[in-house]
């Protein structure tokens, strides 16, 4: 596998990215264009990117404002309802405890990146679990990106998880001067020049069940989310079809995008929802439909993503109801439409029309 075949899902319309590169004095369109990378990405649509061109952008931000913490500060700098790890809220609010949620959450990550993997390992002596992240062998230089990663997720947990504590924090990488941010953000011992990129904690937080936890956190959490999904796109307030399909991308690949959890972030009844698009003569399947196709055109022609990991994008159970959708979508197979498409990996262009989407869900599902 070569570099450029590295892949992440990017949320770099969405996580404030250009705006956190600007208030540390640098050009985020300059910088950018150091990368094979595009300047921007279309919010709201699931965008993927080199995984290789990602960790340079992060690497080159870091060198061109002259910030060695890049990383570290980016997480900080986040908003505080964690809207980049929003569907990881979402798969919270559905786990049964804590365990049930990494595990979910580490299925939905494989078909995000194949750049990073990750696992954990349990030891029932020492009472501890050892979350192990691995970058690909053939990733370049990516410490601001692993950097960044670590602390969102040690934020995030403690967001989540207020108990929480880590004993123990190790990178591959060199230990830099400076060990402040380290300590603020950690608030644990963190060991450099290891073997792996690892997170300790105690073990008895992968049993934690939801309780209060759920109402008090997790929930608002996931509404402030989908609520700010919803504020970008002030034309879904015209139509249910609209509103529906700005929702549906944000849960799809946790099995998110059934009208039952639509409906939930929509606070109504999944009933009500039927009714109000059956009177804009659509139905709730066919923009899902509508959804995933035009989904499926776009990362087909602008991406190298496996088949398989697209279709469990696209929250199909594998890759042959995906085919069959293809069939019935383009009269092809997947991998025939993307052959005939002549795709240029990574070589991202954004049409304006790619929002005109759900005013043509009822119109056109199958076409």
């Amino acid at each position: 596998m070569k570099r450029e075949d590295l892949y992440m899902r990017s949320f770099r319309g969405e996580d404030g990215f250009n705006e956190f590169i600007a208030d540390l004095g640098g050009d985020p369109v300059a910088i950018t264009k150091m990368t094979k990378l595009a300047p921007a990405l279309p919010e709201g649509l699931i965008n993927f990117e080199s995984f290789a061109e990602v960790c340079k952008l992060f690497e080159t931000a870091a060198e061109q404002t002259n910030e060695p913490y890049f990383g570290l500060k980016w997480a900080l700098h986040q908003p505080e309802d964690f809207r980049f790890s929003g569907p990881n809220i979402i798969l919270l609010s559905l786990a049964k405890n804590t365990r049930h949620w990494i595990d979910m959450a580490i299925d939905y990550q494989k078909i995000h990146t194949n750049g990073m993997s990750y696992h954990y390992e349990e030891d029932l002596d020492a009472q501890t679990a050892t979350g192990v992240a691995s970058v690909h062998p053939f990733a370049p230089p990516c410490r601001q990106m692993v950097e960044q990663f670590a602390a969102g997720l040690v934020l995030l947990s403690r967001q989540m998880l207020p108990d929480v504590k880590f004993h123990l924090i190790t990178f591959q990488h060199s230990a830099p001067e400076d060990l402040t941010l380290y300590e603020q953000i950690f608030q644990c011992p963190v060991e450099f020049n290891a073997d792996r990129i690892t997170f300790v904690s105690d073990h008895r937080h992968l049993e934690e069940r939801k309780t209060a936890l759920l109402t008090k956190i997790v929930t608002p959490l996931a509404k402030k989310y989908m609520d700010w999904q919803l504020s970008k796109f002030p034309k879904a307030a015209q139509s249910m079809s609209m509103a529906v399909s700005e929702i549906i991308p944000g849960l799809m690949g946790i099995k998110g995008s059934d009208i039952q959890h639509v409906a939930q972030t929509l606070n109504m009844h999944p009933k009500k929802l039927q009714r109000i698009l059956k009177d804009e003569k659509t139905s709730y399947s066919e923009v899902l439909d509508t959804v995933r196709k035009h989904t499926a055109m776009r990362l087909l022609s602008e991406s190298d993503i496996s088949i398989v990991r697209l279709a469990k994008m696209l929250d199909y159970s594998s890759d042959r109801p995906f085919t069959t959708a293809t069939k019935r979508w383009f009269g092809m197979s997947a991998s025939q439409y993307r052959r005939s498409q002549k795709s240029r990996p990574w070589q991202h262009k954004p049409k304006p029309a790619g929002r005109k989407l759900a005013a043509s869900a009822h119109n056109t599902p199958n076409n």
